[in-house]
């Protein structure tokens, strides 16, 4: 059975987006959301035609980020092919391989930039498809893998990545002073995605005599750093 239309284009747009589909071939990861321009959209920033893909969203330390793109970028060329709506982007996107360096043009605050673009892997932490979780007793808390599902039960934004925490029990002191749909980014200043990683560093921590273990918490207040106490 050959798959349906609509099948491949919510596949090309699950790697636009970010989060990639398993192929013979491992395509590129490029760490951007884009958006359409329509003729309303077009007409609101003064543009001459309705061409190119803005840049809602650039995913922090991925390919799109290394190469200068911000969000509000207008991609008019990509590897030098001219982008004349949203299905372009994601066709061409679709064809990159890692490590392959191509010529992106963008529109910034009305100026014409030429920037170059190493294309990236899919990283581990964007690529979570099973869901998983970890209760934590001794500290009041349970942590859940960020899959499709789960960031849309706790409403998260499309460049969060790490481990949300699903439960938390007020009748225990919890580190950090952690509350349902926290996301733990990184333990001792290395990401998880996981709740594997997340174990792995506690026991670390606990074998090593460490007091705590230093979280960095993204909530809808902004990043904080925090201890989680051991002793």
């Amino acid at each position: 059975m050959k798959p349906s239309l609509n099948f491949l284009r919510l596949a090309l747009v699950l790697l636009i987006l970010g989060f990639g589909f398993d192929a013979e071939a491992e395509s590129g990861f490029l760490g951007i959301q884009i958006q359409g321009v329509n003729t309303k959209v077009a007409g609101a920033l003064g543009l001459k035609s309705d061409g190119g893909v803005l840049i809602k969203d650039v995913a922090v330390g991925e390919a799109g980020a290394l190469s200068g793109l911000r969000r509000g970028d207008l991609i008019t060329s990509f590897d030098g092919n001219r982008i004349r709506s949203f299905q372009d982007m994601v066709d061409r996107a679709a064809k990159t391989t890692p490590g392959q360096s191509l010529p992106v043009i963008v529109t910034r605050q009305g100026k014409s930039l030429t920037l170059t673009l190493v294309v990236g892997r899919r990283p581990g932490a964007w690529s979570v498809k099973q869901g998983a979780f970890r209760n934590y007793p001794e500290f009041g808390f349970t942590v859940a893998a960020l899959t499709k599902s789960v960031r849309v039960r706790f409403n998260l934004p499309w460049g969060t990545i790490g481990l949300v925490v699903t439960l938390v029990d007020n009748t225990k002191v919890v580190g950090g002073g952690l509350r349902s749909g926290d996301v733990i980014v990184s333990a001792n200043l290395q990401p998880v995605w996981h709740p594997d990683q997340l174990s792995r560093h506690i026991d670390r921590a606990t074998a090593a005599g460490r007091e705590g273990v230093l979280l960095l918490i993204e909530n809808a207040r902004g990043f904080r750093y925090s201890i989680l106490p051991l002793k």
